[in-house]
């Protein structure tokens, strides 16, 4: 050991946030008044920049960390790699708390990670000097107790990593700050007594849907803690699309075992993939260092047996899985991969180009909300934006026409640019074109997307439109959730919880690639149907219930209150809306202009009805105003300019050619289409009105 590794050159090592730099002037004053060297690092390093060698040589030579723990710290990529650094540099040394000093300025320490480091010295934020200088004493008193530097991570400083070369890892991976201490908290928790969950350690399964960043993850904790494995990191890529997933993924795992045991000199002609993991684990056990062991992209229906084959070979190994199935973690520590939040979501969209003004975030807002937080669809938007206007790009997301996500570019390191599948198919693990429970459960999951499903509804379609008895329909629907469950593809919302979801990409690549739109259009009348009726049945019998004696006028069901009659009339009109061409829109060459004018007329009957049921105590209600802004204001003056309009054009259609043909060839075809399309934004806003009013979100994601 040199003496740069026996003495430090550094007492304390500031990390922080560079938002938060106001905070650190006066902190670093303090301390440097105090008599002790301290490192900060003033350059302004961009959030997804790489570590310069300056900083890691800084933290090799300092004593300890002090880490201005804000809001913002961890989502900053390189305080999280300080971070880790000198909470390795303390686990070494057989706490990994020693060599962490933290100030959090927060009311709370919810934001702070691990959870190792919740417990340990806090100090509040700096107000003023005096603060700043009994901080400063308090720093000094403890560094004192320190001997020696962080030092230099342990291990070479490329680590083995077979059977693939080691990746350089995503420039623009952002946040999981939480989640990779989770990993590494979960891998070690069989020698962590400071964590007091339950488990046993040595293994844990990233779980999550298509594109959410489950290998990313991996791949960035076996990066950020390869000083924690100085065995080496062995990594199995087992993504698979072949139909006997079982069988290919083991024998995809045997060839890359055969890999790695070749590194190690270890014959591989005769051997079977247990009697070649049993001599693996000979090599590895005699090095006596701990190593990662890495199963990436398992596919759901493996049984007990197969699974325990891909496990690490030795009890030196750590093994993580990630897979798609949420079938998987009986015998592993979950974790259950979701989208990235919020403030996560929006740095990795404008990692590219930060918007320039305020219209250009509040559009980058609304693109957010479009992509749920799904990590590969922000980065393929994000590019995009560094180029295309924002505005423009978001109208291509809700276009019928173009999919802004089929394209899938990603440079590589190389600088060659790789084609990847579209997003929309990399999302469903098969086409929709079929019939079968699992396809149906998405094509209903689509239709009442945001809100989530249960099963009685699903049931009810599918005996009103098979013609099913009940037990079938149970065990259909049954059935299609335990496949998506296992592709990863539906979440139910709560443990136990039998109402299902999907995220709002899927529910898009459903709606738009379903290739048997028949069937799609099937169910989803039934499910309204089904779901209409749900919400009247109460009134019905509200309705419907006898009355009691003169002498006991306590009725058995109260009478329906208006609040609830209006509900009903506003889901009824909120549905009929709905489905009409003015909130769907009316691509060009397609549809029926004749047949658009009929659709929008019949919501003169469904309002006029709504307002009867409502009945004297429509005064009292928000109801009839809405109804009389879509009928006097929108409806009316459309349908009284362009239905005498297109009778005209009609009275002189030719017997020998088509109705469609006939008004595709009106010279005010485009003009009207342009009209109709003008409605749907009101439309729109009338149709989500009602939704407020209803209480129900169903008729929104039909909007859409």
């Amino acid at each position: 050991m040199d003496r740069q590794q026996r003495e430090a050159e550094w007492d304390v090592f500031v990390s922080y946030s560079r938002s938060d730099a106001d905070l650190v002037v006066p902190l670093a004053r303090a301390l440097r008044h105090r008599g002790l060297r301290v490192f900060v690092d003033d350059t302004a390093v961009e959030d997804f920049a790489g570590i310069t060698t300056t900083i890691s040589h800084a933290l090799a030579r300092s004593k300890a960390l002090l880490a201005l723990y804000s809001e913002e710290y961890p989502r900053r990529r390189a305080c999280q790699w300080e971070l880790t650094y000198a909470f390795q540099a303390g686990q070494r040394e057989g706490d990994p708390r020693r060599r962490i000093l933290i100030i959090n300025p927060e009311r709370t320490a919810d934001h702070v990670h691990p959870l190792e480091l919740r417990d340990a010295r806090h100090w509040p934020g700096i107000r003023g000097e005096g603060a700043a200088g009994l901080l400063a004493a308090r720093v000094s008193s403890y560094v004192d107790e320190l001997t020696g530097p962080l030092g230099c991570a342990p291990g070479p400083a490329q680590p083995t990593w077979l059977p693939a070369p080691m990746p350089s890892g995503s420039r623009w991976f952002t946040g999981r700050l939480a989640e990779q201490w989770h990993l590494h908290t979960a891998l070690h928790r069989h020698r962590a007594p400071l964590v007091s969950q339950a488990g046993q350690g040595r293994a844990a399964v990233v779980r999550g849907m298509p594109g959410i960043g489950k290998s990313l993850l991996a791949q960035e904790y076996a990066l950020q803690f390869a000083s924690s494995f100085p065995g080496g990191v062995y990594w199995f890529d087992l993504h698979t699309t072949a139909p006997d997933a079982a069988d290919h993924t083991l024998d995809c795992y045997f060839r890359q075992v055969r890999t790695v045991a070749s590194a190690f000199g270890i014959r591989t002609d005769t051997e079977s993939l247990p009697a070649l993991l049993s001599h693996l684990a000979l090599v590895l056990g005699e090095r006596n260092l701990p190593f990662l062991w890495v199963l990436d992209g398992i596919p759901d229906g493996l049984s007990h047996e197969q699974l325990a084959l891909l496990y690490g070979p030795h009890m030196l190994a750590a093994t993580l899985l990630t897979t798609r199935s949420r079938h998987y973690g009986r015998s592993a520590e979950p974790l259950d991969l979701g989208p990235l939040p919020g403030p996560d979501a929006y740095d990795l969209l404008i990692s590219r180009r930060r918007p320039t003004s305020r219209k250009e975030q509040e559009v980058a807002m609304d693109i957010l909300d479009d992509l749920g937080g799904h990590p590969v669809a922000l980065d393929l938007v994000a590019e995009r934006m560094a180029h295309e206007n924002a505005a423009r790009l978001r109208r291509l997301l809700h276009s019928n026409s173009t999919d802004a996500l089929l394209r899938w570019e990603r440079a590589t390191s190389s600088g060659r640019s790789v084609t990847r599948p579209p997003l929309p198919s990399a999302l469903l693990p098969r086409s929709i074109k079929t019939r079968t429970p699992a396809n149906d459960v998405l094509r209903m999951l689509a239709v009442v997307h945001p809100t989530a499903l249960g099963e009685g509804p699903m049931e009810q379609t599918l005996s009103r439109v098979d013609g099913l008895r009940p037990a079938e329909a149970a065990h259909r629907v049954a059935e299609g959730t335990d496949n998506l469950i296992g592709e990863g593809t539906v979440r139910p919302p709560s443990p136990g919880d039998h109402a299902w979801s999907i995220h709002p990409l899927v529910a898009r690549a459903v709606r738009r690639h379903d290739e048997d739109i028949t069937r799609q259009e099937d169910l989803r009348q039934a499910l309204l149907s089904v779901l209409v009726e749900s919400w009247k049945a109460p009134m019905l019998e509200a309705r419907s219930a006898p009355t009691t004696s003169q002498e006991s006028p306590v009725r058995s069901q109260p009478p329906p209150s208006s609040h609830d009659v209006e509900r009903v009339v506003a889901f009824d009109l909120q549905v009929e809306l709905a489905l009409r061409v003015g909130v769907q829109p009316l691509a060009d060459g397609q549809g029926s202009l004749r047949e658009a004018l009929t659709s929008l007329h019949s919501v003169f009957t469904t309002a006029r009805d709504g307002l009867h049921r409502l009945g004297p105590q429509a005064s009292a209600s928000r109801l009839p105003q809405l109804v009389a802004g879509l009928v006097n204001d929108l409806l009316r003056p459309f349908l009284s300019t362009w239905h005498p309009a297109l009778e005209v054009h009609e009275a002189t259609r030719p017997v020998t050619m088509s109705s469609i043909e006939h008004e595709r060839n009106w010279e005010r075809a485009a003009e009207m289409r342009g009209a109709l399309a003008a409605l749907r934004e009101p439309l729109t806003d009338i149709t989500v009105s009602l939704g407020e009013l209803s209480g129900a979100d169903l008729l929104t994601a039909v909007a859409e």
